[in-house]
């Protein structure tokens, strides 16, 4: 009888050469898999698309106007690519202290700029097609990986991700082309070095390093990847240690290379002050005190993995106040923690009780990835978006995937027929159904600025950023469409309210002072509009909308001379 444990010895010593050693890379088998993975990413593209169809019709929302819009660099089409290379990524909207360097989306803007004008229906499908791609990249990752031992868990992974609502902001906010594109590139290059690694042809290795590099052009998410690039090769693609270190040195070479392009163009522009970040962006720059900063932050850090589980309430923005600073007596601040720790200690312990371990992977890889956005070690723009764990819900999705997994072989389904056995399909057509639903649904909130507004606030009526919002989509933009003067002022006053409201939630807020004050001076009650204006001005005295409209409500009270004041220190 042969001795199993030298077989295996063989058998590893043969992979360690470069030759396929399991049984997925024999001709007959390989063919096999290779249709039966044609069809299932025919039927995660399918899903995708269906489930995003209808943000087709949506409008332009938030920053789609800073960054298509109202850009203009974006807006001379494909001749301002070479600007859009060499400057920072607000620049043709507003010069920034704090900025940041994600050229590819704007060069995709501008290109769409010029095929179609403005027309967000296009930008919408693109993003569609572009998150269908995420999707399928993610599920091919996931299959090589575990060198295509474990495709149904793959599958599962990559349908939950497809069918998220968390994933909303991503897809149907335009402007978010550059997390699908980090996304999509990154993996892209991931897949890559997998084929380098099973080739040992350079062409793969090279343009893996090229895809990685364009995944950080877009934004600085796959960052995370440098410490994820090691982990992934040295410890569940190890098959040769030479293949592993050129594949871990070109990344880290692609890597300084990109932040040596970065730091270039926002020192040009001196636009690389991290400390410059606004209260109502990120409340953190204003901390109470060390150990509420941290506290808030392992509380932010909570409820992401709550909206993993339940995605509810999902808002597309999380400004001041809708989540008031914490404390570690906090006990959603104990729980968050508890959970972190415990996942961390367990990740950790997995790996080293089997270093190819998928649910290892699964927790390790949400960890890294969630952790760019702790604010933790830096504060970041936003103390929360739904767009940062996009990369970090795939870990999600493995862990998931594994227990659904686990679950379904208790009915005695072995796991290289679970895609074919009725009980899996059973258990996942409604689950996919429930979470197909709620994404649906919330696409429809993202159909124009005023249903986003209005929806959200219902659920964070705290938040003054969303009442600013509102106010300001009123009162400036959804009043002037408006023809019946009665109904013109009813929209206006409407629009005041929910100012007001954002006013009495944060006193200080420079934008909605200025946004009320010419409220109020549409309606003709300049003494109202004087007050804000010169409020707004206190706050920020280069605030040129303010002094704009300070000078037309000088000119209506006749008071030439200071509406020319005002107008010089504009132009000035």
């Amino acid at each position: 009888m042969p001795n199993k444990k030298n077989s295996k010895k063989a058998t590893n010593a043969y992979a360690d050469k470069g030759q396929v050693s399991n049984i997925n890379n024999h001709p007959s088998t390989a063919n096999k898999y290779f249709i039966g993975e044609r069809k299932l990413i025919l039927l995660l593209a399918i899903v995708s698309l269906i489930v995003y169809a209808n943000t087709f019709k949506n409008d332009y929302v938030l920053d789609d106007y800073t960054v298509i819009v109202k850009n203009t660099i974006v807006t001379k089409g494909i001749t301002a690519i070479p600007e859009i290379l060499s400057t920072p990524y607000h620049y043709g909207f507003s010069h920034l202290q704090n900025d940041l360097y994600r050229p590819l989306s704007l060069v995709t803007y501008a290109i769409e700029y010029q095929a179609f004008g403005l027309v967000p229906s296009e930008g919408h499908l693109i993003n569609i097609f572009l998150f269908a791609g995420c999707v399928i990249v993610l599920f091919i990752f996931l299959d090589n990986i575990f060198e295509k031992k474990k495709t149904a868990f793959a599958f599962i992974a990559s349908l939950l991700f497809a069918v998220h609502p968390i994933h909303t902001e991503v897809v149907a906010n335009i402007k978010s082309r550059d997390e699908l594109l980090c996304f999509f590139l990154c993996f892209l290059s991931m897949n890559l070095f997998i084929q380098y690694m099973s080739s040992d042809k350079m062409k793969f290795l090279f343009t893996g390093a090229f895809c990685f590099f364009l995944s950080l052009l877009a934004k600085e998410t796959s960052a995370t990847f440098i410490l994820l690039i090691p982990f992934i090769f040295f410890f569940y693609r190890n098959e040769n240690k030479k293949r592993n270190i050129y594949i871990t040195s070109i990344s880290f070479i692609v890597f300084l290379f990109y932040l040596a392009i970065r730091f270039s163009v926002l020192k040009t522009y001196h636009s690389n002050n991290l400390a410059n970040t606004d209260f109502l962006d990120n409340i953190l720059v204003q901390s109470p005190s060390f150990a509420s900063h941290i506290a808030t932050c392992i509380l932010v850090l909570g409820y992401y993995i709550k909206l993993l589980f339940i995605p509810y309430p999902l808002l597309c923005d999380y400004s001041y106040n809708s989540i008031p600073f914490a404390q570690f007596h906090d006990i959603k601040v104990i729980i968050s923690l508890s959970i972190y720790v415990f996942l961390i200690f367990y990740g950790i312990k997995r790996l080293i009780r089997n270093n190819k371990d998928p649910l290892a992977f699964g927790v390790i890889f949400f960890l890294v990835t969630i952790s760019l956005f702790s604010n933790i070690a830096f504060i970041i723009g936003a103390l929360m978006a739904e767009r940062f764990v996009f990369f970090a819900s795939v870990g999600f999705c493995l862990v998931l995937a594994l227990l659904i997994e686990r679950l379904l072989e208790k009915f005695s389904i072995p796991n290289d027929q679970l895609l074919k056995s009725k009980t899996t399909w059973v258990f996942l057509i409604p689950l996919v159904l429930i979470l197909g639903k709620m994404t649906i649904s919330r696409n429809e909130d993202w159909l124009s600025s005023y249903t986003l507004y209005s929806a959200d606030i219902k659920k964070s009526p705290l938040n003054c950023r969303l009442y600013q919002y509102l106010g300001n989509v009123l009162a400036v933009h959804i009043s002037t469409e408006e023809q019946n003067a009665e109904q013109k002022k009813h929209i206006i006053t409407e629009g005041i309210t929910n100012l007001q409201k954002a006013l009495a939630i944060y006193p200080d807020f420079a934008q909605a002072q200025v946004d009320i004050g010419y409220a109020f001076f549409m309606v003709g009650q300049l003494d109202s509009a004087d007050v804000h204006n010169k409020k707004a001005l206190a706050l920020d005295p280069n605030n040129i909308i303010a002094l704009d409209n300070l000078a037309g409500v000088y000119f209506m009270r006749n008071n030439y001379e200071d509406a020319i004041v005002n107008r010089q220190h504009k132009v000035d």
